[in-house]
């Protein structure tokens, strides 16, 4: 069974159909009666509809060849590679295998996002080293260049400690290891 995604996002939904961005033609104007869609939800719909497309439910799974799961992946990275060209990330910045952004960009989203989560959340080296050390390690297999000097654990913790410092109070967080027990 061939799976096809439909994009951008329509008001119907259709199954198994991926269609060429140049199959629909000029971009049609707003209409006031049709709700404004974020470029951030748009994206967050394409990818959710990329993973139900190449990822199948352990019911259809179970029905699939090996072959037929490889082949839903990689028709997954090729989706995920069309995506990034199209939000204008450079063909060196996209990794041909996964069809993830690599970018300058991706990266600094994904520590900033690591940072404020520690921010806010604390950090617990029973719960979150484990999540950590494998973001770090993916981005080190792919760009060390940008690893290197930069400690996203003590950027996080130096901030956590300026955010709860600034409203007078300690985290809640109990294995927090500034706070908490750990501490």
């Amino acid at each position: 069974m061939a799976t096809q995604l439909e994009l951008p996002i329509g008001e119907r939904r259709q199954k198994d159909v991926i269609r060429d961005l140049s199959d629909y033609g000029e971009a049609q104007a707003l209409q006031a009666d049709r709700p404004l869609v974020s470029d951030r939800a748009r994206r967050n719909i394409a990818a959710a509809r990329l993973r139900a497309a190449a990822l199948p439910g352990s019911e259809e799974r179970a029905k699939l060849t090996p072959e037929q799961i490889v082949d839903r992946r990689t028709s997954l990275a090729d989706a995920q590679i069309a995506l990034c060209v199209v939000h204008g990330v450079s063909l060196d910045d996209i990794d041909p295998f996964s069809g993830y952004n690599m970018s300058r960009k991706a990266y600094a989203a994904a520590r900033h996002s690591w940072v404020s989560f520690i921010k806010f959340q604390g950090f617990s080296r029973d719960y979150d080293q484990q999540p950590l050390d494998k973001v770090l390690a993916w981005w080190a297999e792919r760009r060390p260049q940008y690893l290197a000097g930069d400690d996203w654990l003590a950027a996080g913790l130096a901030a956590h400690r300026n955010y709860w410092q600034s409203i007078g109070l300690d985290c809640s967080r109990p294995t927090c290891v500034e706070h908490g027990e750990e501490a």
